[in-house]
């Protein structure tokens, strides 16, 4: 099995700027920034010039250590997946699960029997073994991590998975701990490093020291992981049978194909659509991000789309619901999926292109219903990938009565199209929502004629069907494809403009 390729890049918030591509040389750099008079910004592809990517390693560049062994029993999987499908909102994935054998940094330190090598270089490493779990996201608290440590979390070959791993600088990790911190969250999740699932019930944690660097200047815990309950290759969330609505399509059919390879996939209810049997969204689908998030320990799965900004700055701005991520601390532990679509219409292999990253984001903006219309808007701390596409949008109020479509990944699926038009505006709260005449109503009413959402697609972008803008993020809604023509709602892009996001996508250069 051949598994995405991982983007392990270490970041720093003073060189994001350069990363992403942003900024010149040129004396306007000089002047204060200030607010562009622009309301409408066209899509494009992304100009990746310092994409930094490493590819998954293979077996060989992850020999296995001695280890000390930490077992967690079963989860009652069948329990935590009716819970999370009556609870709503973002679809939980993945359930915290405590490690009674590391709970402090100084148990943590117990376990780990430090070796060195010939050059004096220093290691040593856990084994978590949680029974029947589909993944592990492992929750380390960080006191202290010399920066020049070297962290390796991998999983180990099987007679069913092939080994594979990554590794990140403690330099890395420091900084995103530091990012929470500066925003506020000096608490136990603001000093929680998320590892990246690589799928499987078991997974290796090795951190290594050079010479010189003693090993008591670790003072690390795992108090908890984060154990995906759900298996990727057979769960779903809907599987009933339905009739896709007989009308005029509004999609476009296409023909397109690309080169796959084989994983395992969540499926979606039987009246999606995949993205890539219409020509509606052929680059935009290329914006669009499959989303793993950890909040209170637990794993969720959205949807997130990348936008352009007004000065083409290729800076990853990363648009998403604030009922999927609304901290800095979730937002530092995000892992995207990229070109997370069908090899080909309605094949069930992966497009060869597939990457993860792992490195988390910034937040930028969000406001939740109380303040707004759920929306978030992030900045990715990995540049984009080469050949992803920075949306359009559109900040004007758009009118109540429009054809529209979305991409989004129902229960983490691969990419799925919906079209339809919106029916009114509305306003929401947590629990219902209610169509207004009012032009302030802070959402949209968006009725289906091909496709619905369902959970995963959380914070999918709305797109204009003349002219491929967003225009909103999905907020939620009750259509399913036992109820296809029940409506979806949502945020309104120019409210969340005006609110804050301006700040960022039209300003006369990148703000940080």
């Amino acid at each position: 099995m051949r598994l995405f390729q991982l983007c392990i890049s270490a970041f720093a918030a003073a060189s994001l700027l350069s990363a992403c591509g942003g900024g010149s040389d040129d004396d306007s750099n000089n002047q204060p920034p200030y607010q562009l008079n622009v309301k409408k910004v066209e899509g494009r592809y992304h100009n990746n010039r310092s994409a930094s990517a490493t590819e998954v390693k293979s077996a060989a560049d992850f020999a296995a250590p001695q280890a000390a062994v930490i077992s967690l029993p079963a989860l009652d999987t069948e329990a935590l997946i009716m819970k999370a499908a009556a609870s709503g909102g973002a679809l939980q994935v993945a359930q915290a699960q405590s490690v009674p054998q590391a709970q402090t940094a100084a148990q943590f330190a117990q376990l780990l029997a430090w070796r060195s090598d010939a050059q004096g270089n220093s290691s040593a490493a856990v084994r978590i073994n949680a029974t029947d779990a589909f993944g592990l996201r492992l929750g380390l608290v960080v006191d202290a991590l010399p920066d020049a440590a070297t962290v390796r979390v991998f999983r180990e070959a099987s007679s069913s998975q092939d080994a594979v791993g990554y590794e990140i600088s403690g330099q890395a990790i420091n900084s995103l701990i530091q990012t929470n911190a500066d925003a506020g969250d000096t608490t136990q999740a603001g000093k929680t490093w998320w590892s990246a699932d690589l799928g499987g019930d078991s997974v290796v944690l090795q951190i290594t020291l050079p010479a010189g660097v003693s090993s008591d200047a670790v003072k690390v815990a795992l108090p908890i992981v984060s154990n995906l309950f759900r298996d990727a290759s057979e769960y779903a969330f809907e599987q009933a049978d339905a009739e896709v609505l007989n009308t005029e399509p509004l999609l476009s059919l296409s023909t397109a194909n690309s080169a796959a390879k084989a994983e395992s996939i969540p499926s979606a209810g039987s009246c999606n659509l995949d993205v890539n049997c219409f020509t509606q969204g052929t680059d935009q689908k290329n914006a669009v991000a499959r989303m793993l998030f950890i909040s209170g320990g637990n794993g969720y799965f959205c949807t997130g789309t990348l936008l352009n900004d007004a000065i083409n700055s290729n800076t990853p701005y990363f648009l998403t619901a604030n009922h999927c991520i609304s901290t800095q601390a979730e937002a530092s532990s995000l892992q995207t999926d990229w070109f997370f679509h069908s090899a080909s219409c309605n094949s069930s292999l992966l497009d060869s292109r597939s990457v993860k990253l792992t490195n988390g984001a910034r937040l930028l903006f969000t406001n939740n219903l109380t303040q707004g219309n759920d929306m978030t808007l992030l900045v990715l701390n990995s540049a984009a990938p080469a050949g992803t596409y920075l949306a359009g949008w559109d900040a004007n109020q758009n009118n109540d009565s429009q054809l529209v479509y979305g991409i989004h990944q129902p229960n983490g699926s691969l990419a799925k199209i919906s079209g339809g038009f919106t029916a009114a505006y509305a306003n929401c709260t947590a629990t219902n929502c209610v169509p207004t005449n009012n032009g302030n109503g802070r959402f949209y009413q968006v009725g289906w004629t091909e496709g619905v959402t369902q959970g995963g697609s959380s914070g999918s972008a709305l797109f204009t069907r003349n002219n491929n803008y967003v225009i909103g993020t999905l907020f939620g809604g009750a259509s399913s494809c036992t109820a296809q023509s029940l409506p979806d709602y949502y945020g309104r892009f120019d409210q969340a403009f005006e609110s804050g996001i301006k700040r960022f996508l039209a300003w006369s250069r990148v703000p940080f």
